[in-house]
């Protein structure tokens, strides 16, 4: 009886494993599944399915975040893919989306500055009234920076992001295709980079939030197909 019970618990955790990825086998890539991610999402802004994570009429007043629990010290030097498209934002230099982040709490950025933690983000971030720009965003001991900006991109379209650090090295590769990112080439629409956070992480985010208790700034968009190349 004992034997039995062991080997249905191993087989759920195996299918657990197995249901938290999507595996796509036209670009024969796995991208994690955002319905095995925990959600925290008060104002109802956030809609998540396995691939794409839909943000509308996000405050930064507001908790939603979506993180999945990678285990303790896990996230060191990495590389992470994820496609972001800023669809809509509010004109007057504080909307921003929040798009991806790594952290040690499953919290908003502001919480986590609060109790002096660190944390890393990538954030689609106001420019102008149609354009946006992707900013690399650090979290040191509680003290925040904006690291590096890149060029304005159309609100609407879609950009490719690769993603990664290297020691305290931050790099944010940003492309206008999904095909030119797999294969190597040299992002065509801007790279961003920087000192970051050097700390050893625990979560990764499909979405975060600021939530820094100001007057909410409209944004909304998609975050989609996170990859954790390494």
């Amino acid at each position: 009886m004992r034997k039995l019970l062991s080997q249905i618990i191993l087989g759920v955790l195996l299918c657990s494993n197995v249901f938290a990825w999507v595996y796509v086998a036209s670009s024969n890539v796995e991208y994690l599944n955002f319905a095995y991610f925990n959600e925290t999402d008060g104002p109802g802004k956030v809609t998540v399915t396995p691939t794409v994570i839909t943000l509308t009429n996000g405050d930064r007043d507001e908790d939603y975040y979506v993180t999945r629990d990678l285990g303790t010290g896990s996230i060191t030097s990495f590389t992470h893919w994820v496609d972001v498209n800023v669809t809509a934002l509010t004109n007057d230099g504080n909307s921003s989306l929040w798009a991806w982040a790594i952290s040690n709490a499953h919290d908003d950025i502001n919480d986590i500055a609060g109790a002096g933690g660190d944390a890393i983000s990538v954030i689609g971030s106001h420019a102008t009234s149609t354009k946006y720009q992707v900013q690399l965003y650090t979290l040191d001991s509680g003290t925040p920076a904006i690291v590096d900006s890149s060029a304005y991109i159309a609100v609407g379209t879609k950009t490719y992001w690769a993603i990664s650090r290297t020691g305290t090295t931050g790099t944010v590769a940003i492309y206008s295709t999904a095909s030119l990112r797999m294969a190597g080439a040299a992002a065509d629409v801007d790279t961003i980079t920087g000192t970051v956070a050097g700390t050893a992480f625990q979560y990764v985010y499909g979405i975060a939030s600021r939530n820094n208790n100001l007057h909410g700034k409209d944004i909304s968009g998609t975050v989609s197909n996170l990859i954790l190349v390494n």
